[in-house]
């Protein structure tokens, strides 16, 4: 096996996670699932590819199949435990007074927050950012621009390390005045 690279023993044994997957019976949470099991298989071959070792004096093959068939129960106990407890956001649970059909999504309430503490917060954040130091200041609108601090380190000339403790002496103002200002 040596003289093969694990590229080429996968694709020369891939047949046998399709013998493997024959193999097992044939159950509809199994037949719904086939092209999922057969990728973990492939991977369960994969991992065989790896961890074979010839000098155990086993068939590459027989120690392959076991990997795959592990691979694959494995997969399969791990989605039989949700197997036909799905639901549907969209499944009708009853009538309303107009006689609708009523479904989940129709009774679950929006907990998302309003818009209008977003823009106030974000607002709040861009005025304290432009009362901030030049330095602060470039620093921050470089984090909102998406910048890593290495990127930023390296624009303005300053060590990562001290990039990094403005950030958190910044962050850890504004949060502290967002608070303040939830708690009123």
């Amino acid at each position: 096996m040596e003289q093969y690279t694990r590229d080429q023993v996968v694709i020369e044994n891939q047949r046998l996670v399709y013998l493997a997957y024959k193999q097992l019976t044939k159950t509809e949470l199994i037949l719904q699932n086939e092209a999922d099991i057969i990728s973990e298989g492939m991977i369960g071959l994969i991992r065989a590819a790896d961890s074979f070792d010839e000098k155990k004096g086993k068939k590459f093959s027989t120690y392959a199949v076991k990997c795959i068939k592990n691979a694959m129960l494995q997969y399969i106990r791990k989605i039989s435990k949700y197997w036909g407890k799905e639901v549907s956001l969209y499944a009708p649970i009853s009538k309303d007074d107009d006689g609708s059909t009523l479904c989940y999504a129709d009774v679950i309430e929006d907990e998302t927050p309003s818009n209008c503490f977003e823009e106030c917060a974000k607002s709040l954040i861009d005025e304290r950012i432009e009362k901030l130091p030049e330095t602060d200041r470039e620093i921050m609108q470089a984090v909102i621009a998406g910048y890593k601090q290495k990127e930023i380190a390296a624009m303005m000339g300053i060590r990562q390390p001290t990039i990094s403790r403005r950030i958190k002496k910044i962050q850890y103002r504004l949060r502290k005045e967002l608070s303040s200002l939830c708690d009123r």
